[in-house]
C-alpha cells in the first residue's frame, strides 16, 4: 500500500510540475520551445519505477514528463528551460535535446525518429560488450510513419537486441489528427510480421504499466 501511495504521489507531483511550467510558458518566460505531456504522467512514472541502474533511457522531443519523473526536482529542469548554468545540462541543451546521464537518460532528440537509431546502436553496443542492460526508447505515433522506425525494428530483431520501444500515441501531429493524414497502421500485425513481442496498453493505470514493463 505504501508503494502504491508513493507512486500516486509521484504522478500528482509530476502533473502539478507540468502545470507550473505551463504557466511560465503562457507568460512567455522561455526562449525555447516547450512540449508538455499532460495526461502522460503514468507511463513516465512507470518507466522510472521499472528501469534499473544499468538500463538506459532514450527520449524524443516531448521528454518533460520522463525527465521530471527521474529527477523529481522541478528547479533543475526549470533552470535548463531558462538556459541557466545551473540546469540539468548546464543550460546547453534546453528542452528538446535534454540528457541526464546521472539518471540514465543518455540521449534525447528533437529530430523525428532519430532517437530510434541511437537507441538501436546503443543496444548493439551493449550486446558487443556483453552488457545485459535494457535500452528503453520513447517514440510517438508520428515517428512510426518514418522509415527509421521500420528499419530499426528489423535490425533490433535480427540482432536480438535488448530494447524496449514505447510508442506514446496521443493521436495528434501538431494540429493534425491521425485519420486526417494517413491510413491506419496496425502495430500488432507489424510486430508479428517481424517476430517482435507487442503489447497495447490503454488508459492511465501506472500499476498495469509497471507490471507489463
Amino acid at each position: 500500500m505504501k508503494q502504491q501511495q508513493k507512486i500516486i504521489s509521484k504522478i500528482i507531483k509530476l502533473r502539478l510540475s507540468q502545470l507550473l511550467v505551463n504557466e511560465r510558458f503562457k507568460n512567455g518566460d522561455f526562449e525555447i520551445p516547450i512540449h508538455l505531456a499532460l495526461g502522460h504522467e503514468s507511463i513516465a512514472i512507470a518507466i522510472d519505477e521499472a528501469i534499473s541502474n544499468l538500463d538506459s533511457l532514450i527520449l524524443n522531443h516531448r521528454n518533460m514528463h520522463f525527465n521530471l519523473a527521474r529527477i523529481q526536482n522541478l528547479k533543475d529542469a526549470m533552470d535548463e528551460y531558462y538556459l541557466k548554468g545551473t540546469g540539468i545540462s548546464r543550460g546547453k541543451l534546453g528542452s528538446m535535446n535534454m540528457s541526464n546521464p546521472e539518471q540514465n537518460i543518455v540521449y534525447s532528440s528533437s529530430i523525428l525518429a532519430n532517437n530510434l537509431s541511437i537507441a538501436t546502436g546503443y543496444a548493439l553496443g551493449n550486446m558487443v560488450k556483453g552488457n545485459k542492460a535494457v535500452v528503453f526508447v520513447i517514440t510517438g505515433d508520428g515517428a512510426i510513419e518514418e522509415g527509421s522506425f521500420w528499419e530499426n525494428l528489423i535490425f533490433a530483431k535480427s540482432n536480438n537486441l535488448k530494447i524496449l520501444i514505447i510508442v506514446e500515441n496521443n493521436r495528434w501531429s501538431l494540429g493534425t489528427e491521425i485519420q486526417e493524414r494517413r491510413c491506419d497502421i496496425d502495430l500488432k500485425k507489424l510486430a508479428k510480421s517481424v517476430g517482435i513481442k507487442y503489447k497495447k496498453l490503454n488508459g492511465n493505470d501506472p500499476f498495469n504499466y509497471i507490471n507489463e514493463v
